[in-house]
């Protein structure tokens, strides 16, 4: 296994006097899956918020390619896709990951991103006619754009059927293997067992067993 890209030492949040995530380290190497495992309340959606940069952590630290991504963001190339998904009712494909690409420094080509997710040929499709896995994947494709190497991703197949949801998963691989480092969380114990290895969370602490650095997927 190589040098960890995502490292988390000693990661705490509080809120209000509660603790939503509590002590957790691990670390995710280069061109690994690691799934965070666990049902709704468990920590994982705050969890991945505190190593994508999205939120300070109470105590701890968290490090991306050696960088706090909360504080020195500048230099990383990280994309994060979030349970609720992108709405863009009018536009085509196309417009939309334009529109994405007039925000972020150094695009990706649009069809380039498009057809890392397996959308090429959809160009001209109106969102609202695309279905729901591919709305998903396009918002994995938004988050490419950025040349990004490290995703973050909260629950990629959430509502989905299983054909699509193993569908996403086999994207996510092929991504994997060109050397892009995911950290996702979710809920369904299939898609946390297509990942390299898993961490199981329970009331924002890692289970006895659940460290990821036991890994799940046969070699």
């Amino acid at each position: 296994m190589g040098v960890n890209v995502i490292e988390v030492s000693g990661a705490g949040v509080c809120f209000g006097g509660r603790d939503a995530v509590r002590d957790v380290s691990f670390g995710v190497a280069e061109g690994e899956v690691c799934a965070l495992l666990g049902p709704p309340g468990a920590g994982k959606t705050t969890l991945l918020e505190i190593a994508s940069g999205m939120r300070r952590p109470t105590s701890g630290r968290v490090r991306v390619r050696g960088a706090d991504p909360y504080e020195d963001r500048a230099g990383l190339r990280t994309g994060a896709v979030w349970r609720e998904g992108g709405l863009f009712p009018g536009l085509t494909v196309a417009e939309v990951v334009d529109t994405w690409r007039r925000w972020t420094l150094d695009p990706l080509p649009g069809d380039e991103a498009l057809r890392l997710v397996g959308l090429g040929g959809c160009e001209g499709v109106p969102f609202e006619r695309l279905t729901p896995c591919a709305q998903r994947l396009l918002d994995l494709a938004l988050a490419l754009v950025g040349r990004s190497d490290v995703l973050f991703l909260d629950e990629p197949s959430a509502g989905l059927d299983v054909a699509s949801s193993r569908h996403v998963g086999s994207v996510l691989r092929g991504l994997a293997e060109d050397g892009v480092t995911i950290l996702l969380a979710t809920r369904d114990p299939y898609e946390a067992w297509c990942a390299d290895r898993v961490g199981i969370l329970d009331r924002g602490r890692l289970v006895p067993g659940g460290d990821p650095a036991w890994p799940r997927r046969a070699a």
